[in-house]
């Protein structure tokens, strides 16, 4: 059981109380996110190591993923190119030429101090298993240097480069990588190398280093028990010398991350929103982490587009965490170090609207499709076109909110050419200050019913400097009230007892027709029950602030399935097997059958190549009593589940391990069984799931399934 410790703490001017975590995600989870890494927004990612030897790969790959291709991809872009440059020359022979002669920690420290990031997170050891410290463990692994301190640069990279970085405001943190490609013992006893490698490495950073940040990776190739993550996180979190500062992330075993750990890490992701829950979206400059000689200087993001995607992540309440790879030289590249001085430009003028804010109760304003934001990777800002689609909307301008100030910030892309912009369902009490930010001047404006018009001075570059978005301010106003809780059981087996619950000073309305809940809608006072399905939508109201962001929620009232009367079964499934590039769900309906057979439940035994191939699996599904079933597919890549032709699990999508489920109402009886998976490369598994309310959850095979 979890014990409170009734001490107090300060850190940060923040007062932490101490608590004690047990080795399980119930009581891990519970643990806050250190208010440090919320109010800083910005992050520097350092990908450095061997690989940077090479820094070499095929644009749109990763090159510190360099021996992984090479060993594994003969006929890759990347074998082509180490033979005609170093010939005969393994991956390990390159150590002794990741010299880092010209590496000055100081002049990095002062770059990310200038860029405006508030902390930083280094390579300790990659894939590859390559150390920048001098790790005993390493030490023993290999029967060759393959420590920084034993092999190229002879200097221990991580203990000169946080040195520096502590001389600054940022915090210093690291990247590890619980595996190692072609170490032995992973290769042959997974759950011994964690025990004798990867746990002692890990604490021996935690206990020499200390770091802010303690980022894990390659988490897809073994589950959190063979880690044995929660264990390593309660002994961080209890009795580490970094347990009241340290943040972690959640790549922890596979199909851990976006549901435990610490925060959640996107990657390349810009569409991802977790609302709730502290998270950090990474990239590069361009699109590999490490240094890639092959990129050119069109691959890489422009200055503007890299501010407004941290703009992106603080107005949905996460951070952006902007990576840079340095070369085998230890020199950042120009370009890299051009656009983070330029972002620390934007930043020492507009700062105020990004460091220590929070997800106001709106994100953004969308446009009426007057500007098309769009780069290459088609999420945020490259190149502006006039005039789109006239049905094409754009985010408009973003929000973020300071709640230490009362103050709300509209961060405008694009500076109005009418000098005005609308800031839409906002009314402002009498007298309230309006500004810009940069160059700093107060702004007059007007209410125009729920809308007020703002108006700007005459553009002026001499005076307006890092002219990548623009920044209005609203002092003292934005404060709303908590977004309620839509909270949901099945008492009768199928349909919900919703209930709703705010912060006190609240009242809550709410609607289940898909109407904007307000005032005038059902105002909350005991749970009740949904005849039917229905989206849910509540609202909190108080006297003394805003009304809160709308709350909503899809809620089904199931309907009963009755069993179906089929003879002469047989056991298992009928499956056909396909092969394609590009798969997904409707191109695999689309493709003829390689190959059909039986089997006795639903799994990837029957593949003939390693990967982009796709199985669909049918017949029926036995239940044994009537109730209300969940269904789980645990699946890299997608997964479609069909029970009497409705789709009950939606695991759809290029992606690796996780879990989704979905419930139905089935009578006693045979029902209509469909899965459907494919998998379009890059490894892949799927795992399916049953179980019967009030029961256990059982793998889906045997009797239950046939033919």
């Amino acid at each position: 059981m979890k014990r409170l410790i009734l001490a107090l703490f300060f850190l940060s001017g923040t007062a932490v109380l101490a608590q004690s975590y047990t080795p399980d995600w119930e009581s891990l989870d519970k643990r806050h996110v250190p208010s440090w890494f919320s109010d800083a927004k910005f992050g520097i990612f350092i990908h450095w190591g061997m690989y940077a030897v090479p820094g070499y790969t095929a644009k749109g790959h990763y090159s510190e993923w360099y021996q992984h291709y090479l060993e594994l991809r003969k006929d890759s872009a990347v074998t082509r190119y180490h033979r005609a440059r170093f010939g005969d020359r393994t991956y390990y022979d390159l150590a002794k030429d990741f010299k880092a002669e010209l590496f000055k920690p100081e002049e990095w420290a002062s770059l990310f101090e200038k860029s405006g990031a508030k902390y930083m997170v280094l390579t300790s050891k990659h894939h590859d298993g390559y150390a920048l410290w001098p790790s005993a463990e390493t030490r023993k692994a290999w029967n060759f240097p393959w420590t920084s301190v034993d092999a190229g640069p002879r200097r221990d990279l991580i203990g000169d480069l946080f040195a520096a970085v502590r001389k600054t405001t940022v915090r210093a943190g690291m990247y590890y990588s619980l595996y190692e490609w072609f170490n032995p013992q992973w290769k042959t006893d997974p759950a011994k190398f964690a025990e004798q490698h990867t746990w002692p490495q890990m604490k021996d950073l935690i206990n020499t280093y200390r770091p802010d940040v303690f980022w894990t990776d390659g988490d897809w190739d073994a589950p959190a028990e063979t880690w044995k993550s929660q264990q390593f996180l309660a002994w961080l979190y209890n009795e580490s010398p970094v347990k009241d500062k340290v943040v972690v992330n959640d790549r922890w075993g596979a199909g851990i991350r976006f549901h435990h750990g610490g925060i959640y890490t996107p990657e390349y992701q810009p569409d991802l929103d977790f609302e709730n829950h502290a998270w950090e979206e990474s990239r590069g400059m361009g699109f590999s982490y490490g240094y890639n000689r092959e990129e050119d200087a069109w691959d890489y993001n422009s200055t503007q587009s890299l501010v407004l995607q941290l703009i992106d992540k603080v107005s949905r309440g996460g951070n952006f965490l902007l990576d840079i790879g340095p070369d085998e030289h230890g020199k950042i590249p120009p370009i890299m170090q051009e656009r983070l001085l330029q972002m620390g430009e934007w930043l020492k003028l507009n700062g105020e609207a990004i460091y220590n804010t929070r997800r106001w109760k709106k994100t953004c304003q969308w446009s009426e499709g007057r500007r098309d934001y769009q780069d290459r990777h088609g999420d945020m800002l490259l190149k502006i076109t006039v005039n789109p689609d006239p049905g094409y909307a754009v985010k408009e301008l973003f929000y973020s909110y300071n709640p230490g100030t009362n103050n709300l910030y509209a961060i405008l892309p694009v500076y109005p050419a009418g000098r005005s912009i609308r800031l839409k369902d906002i009314r402002l009490p009498a007298g309230t200050r309006v500004s810009l930010l940069a160059p700093g001047r107060e702004l007059v404006w007007k209410q125009e019913g729920e809308d007020i018009d703002v108006f700007l001075p005459e553009y002026n570059p001499s005076l307006m400097k890092a002219p990548y978005a623009w920044v209005i301010k609203i002092q003292g106003f934005g404060d709303f009230a908590e977004k309620p809780q839509i909270q949901f059981t099945y008492p009768d087996g199928r349909r919900p007892l919703v209930q709703l619950s705010a912060a006190m000073d609240s009242r809550i309305y709410y609607t289940t027709d898909g109407s904007e809940p307000g005032v005038h809608s059902t105002l909350y006072k005991e749970p009740f029950v949904l005849s039917h399905s229905a989206r849910v939508r509540a609202v909190a109201v108080s006297e003394a602030r805003l009304n809160s962001q709308t709350a909503e929620l899809d809620l089904r009232a199931y309907t009963l399935k009755k069993g179906l009367a089929v003879k002469k079964l047989q056991p298992g499934l009928n499956w056909i097997y396909v092969e394609g590039e590009g798969l997904n769900a409707q191109k695999l309906r689309e493709l003829k059958p390689v190959k059909e057979g039986v089997c006795l439940q639903p799994d990837l035994s029957g593949k003939q190549r390693a990967e982009k191939f796709g199985f669909v699996f049918t017949g029926y599904f036995r239940a044994d009593k009537k109730s209300l079933y969940d269904f789980f597919t645990r699946s890299d890549d997608g997964s479609l589940l069909y029970i009497d032709d409705e789709l009950v699990v939606n695991n759809d999508g290029n992606h690796g391990m996780q879990e989704k489920a979905g419930k139905i109402f089935l009578d006693k009886g045979y029902h209509r069984f469909r899965l459907e998976y494919f998998d379009s490369g890059g490894g892949n598994g799927l795992e399916v799931h049953y179980q019967p309310e009030g029961a256990a959850k059982k793998e889906l095979k045997g009797a239950v399934l046939a033919h």
